[in-house]
C-alpha cells in the first residue's frame, strides 16, 4: 500500500518539471520574436509540444498509479469483488483514450513532417494543439467522476471529486483557421495567444484535483 502512494506522489511531484508556465507571450511576440528573427518560434513550437507530451505521459502515469492504489486498497479491505466490475471498466476507459483518443505530438516527429510535406503538417499540428487541453480535461472529468463513484462504494471519500471543464478551450478548428485567413491572420495571433497560455490557465485545477487525491490516500 506504501508503494502504491508513493507512486501517486512521484506522477505528482513531476509537476514541478513539466507543468511550468513559459514565456509572457505578450514579450515574446513582441520582442523575442522579432529580435530573434523569428528563431525562439522555432524553439517555443518545439517547448509547446514537448510540455504537453510530457503533460500527458504524466497524467497517464497518475492515472495508472491511482488505480493500482484503488486496486490493492480494496483488496486489502476485502472490498474488491463489489468494485472489480467498476474498477475493470475504469481502466479501460483510461487506457482507451491514451491509445485512441489522447497520443502524445512528438515535436521532433511533427518538426520533420512540416519540412517534408512543406508546411502542410504543420496545419494537423495546429488542429491537435487546439483541442488537445479540452481532450485532457474531458479526460479528467470522465475519470474523477467514475473513480468517485468506486472510492464512495467502498468508504474512501464522502463527497465526490470535483473537476471543472474550461469549455472555452473547445474551440471550432475551422472557424479560427478561416477568421485567421479573412482577418490576414491577426486572429492567428489570438489563436496563437490562447494555445500559448492553455496550460498555464488549466494547471491549477489539475493540480487542486490531484491534491485531493493525494490528501485521500494519506489519511
Amino acid at each position: 500500500m506504501i508503494q502504491a502512494i508513493q507512486k501517486i506522489e512521484r506522477s505528482i511531484k513531476e509537476r514541478r518539471d513539466v507543468d511550468v508556465p513559459f514565456m509572457n507571450w505578450w514579450l515574446y511576440i513582441f520582442i523575442v520574436h522579432p529580435v530573434t528573427l523569428g528563431i525562439y518560434g522555432i524553439i517555443l513550437f518545439i517547448k509547446r509540444t514537448r510540455r504537453v507530451d510530457k503533460f500527458i505521459v504524466r497524467k497517464r502515469d497518475y492515472y495508472q498509479s491511482v488505480l493500482d492504489y484503488t486496486e490493492r486498497y480494496c483488496q486489502d479491505k476485502n472490498v474488491y469483488d463489489n468494485i472489480r466490475n467498476d474498477l475493470n471498466d475504469l481502466k479501460e476507459f483510461v487506457n482507451g483514450n491514451f491509445s485512441k483518443n489522447i497520443k502524445e505530438i512528438k515535436a521532433g516527429i511533427s518538426s520533420l513532417l512540416i519540412i517534408i510535406t512543406l508546411g502542410i503538417w504543420g496545419f494537423i499540428w495546429l488542429y491537435k494543439m487546439n483541442i488537445i487541453w479540452y481532450k485532457l480535461q474531458k479526460l479528467e472529468q470522465d475519470f474523477d467522476d467514475k473513480l468517485s463513484q468506486i472510492w464512495t462504494k467502498v468508504g474512501l471519500i464522502k463527497y465526490p471529486l470535483t473537476f471543472n471543464l474550461d469549455s472555452s478551450k473547445k474551440r471550432s478548428y475551422a472557424l479560427y483557421l478561416i477568421l485567421s485567413i479573412i482577418t490576414f491572420s491577426i486572429w492567428g495571433l489570438v489563436w496563437d495567444y490562447k494555445i500559448h497560455t492553455d496550460p498555464e490557465n488549466l494547471y491549477k485545477e489539475f493540480h487542486s484535483t490531484e491534491d485531493t487525491v493525494l490528501q485521500t490516500v494519506r489519511q
